[in-house]
């Protein structure tokens, strides 16, 4: 009777154990499947503007910012710099775009070697900027360069040769259907103890070296949601991109290890609103990046090692005390 009545109890614990664990696994979200609800409807696609901007540029580092947020930083020539990126994530109703240039092999610029050419374009909309044409239909609203001067009336030309390093604000109104308001509605941490947010933000970096290290798939992907979830929102991501960004968490997760977080700074931008960790490092790729840094080594090729940088950038709601992730 007494073997019984324990066997009945084993049962029992075991179905419930199971229940258990059935309705935890319910009540998680799916953050990878909800990637897919980001994707944009066809108002937002063919009814509101679409920025971008392209740039061009040799043998000179760069620190770029719009509206006080890091866009680019960069103290050696680098490929990612160059070509088209997507910026309605960072545009608001009137805009201002920060550069600071400097040469990268010597002490000054030269003619010849050193130059940059941003342009930002506002296409009609986002259909229009996939279709083949869209340099074709979109608005030069910025068109600057340090290259060569032009009879063209809306290039800004400057002459740098000589000059050991170059400064250039330019400022521009844009047309957006919503505002960031997360991050209009956040605290200034440039009031909180430093210390305390220091390891409020280690923290942050921690968990999601450790949600790959320790194979916690779910932890990853609500992570990797929240990086880009404003992004993908703002610049009206399609259904193709939204699977794009999804085959590149994929990678970062599945083929990618990531080092200690160390040798960094904190560094603030958007007037306090965003913090972040900067790189100490001496090698010019890697400072002023990320500490956070993505590594593969090639199988063939054991010196063949790829690394880079993942940056993310919080914020504190004014109602909270905990950092969130924004980009």
């Amino acid at each position: 009777m007494k073997i019984r009545i324990a066997l009945i109890i084993i049962i029992i614990s075991t179905i419930s154990c199971g229940l258990n664990k059935k309705e935890k696994k319910m009540n998680n979200i799916d953050y990878k499947e909800k990637l897919y609800d980001l994707s944009t409807n066809e108002s937002f696609l063919n009814d509101f503007p679409f920025y971008f901007i392209k740039i061009n540029s040799s043998s000179i580092s760069c620190k770029t910012t719009i509206n006080n947020v890091l866009f680019k930083k960069y103290y050696s020539y680098s490929k990612d710099l160059q070509g088209i990126h997507f910026i309605n994530h960072y545009i608001k109703n009137k805009n201002k775009i920060k550069l600071h240039i400097a040469p990268v092999y010597d002490t000054i610029f030269e003619k010849t070697n050193d130059f940059i050419n941003i342009k930002v374009y506002k296409s009609p909309s986002k259909k229009i900027y996939t279709e083949d044409d869209f340099f074709t239909s979109a608005e030069e609203v910025i068109n600057f360069d340090t290259y060569a001067p032009s009879n063209k009336k809306k290039i800004i030309y400057e002459n740098i040769e000589g000059l050991p390093y170059f400064e250039k604000e330019f400022e521009f109104e844009a047309e957006m259907p919503f505002e960031n308001e997360a991050l209009i509605n956040s605290k200034n941490l440039q009031e909180i103890d430093k210390k305390v947010l220091e390891q409020k933000v280690l923290k942050q970096y921690q968990r999601f070296v450790n949600s790959v290290k320790n194979k916690d798939e779910n932890t990853y992907w609500e992570l990797y949601y929240h990086k880009v979830a404003y992004f993908a929102k703002a610049n009206f991501l399609t259904e193709e991109e939204i699977e794009d960004l999804i085959k590149e968490g994929e990678i970062y997760y599945e083929k990618m290890s990531y080092q200690p977080i160390e040798n960094y700074e904190m560094v603030f931008y958007d007037e306090g609103r965003l913090v972040c960790f900067e790189s100490k490092s001496n090698e010019l790729e890697f400072k002023g990046k990320s500490p956070l840094i993505a590594t593969a080594v090639n199988p063939n090729d054991p010196n063949d090692v790829f690394r880079n940088p993942i940056q993310f950038y919080f914020y504190m709601p004014k109602d909270s005390n905990e950092l969130k992730i924004m980009y």
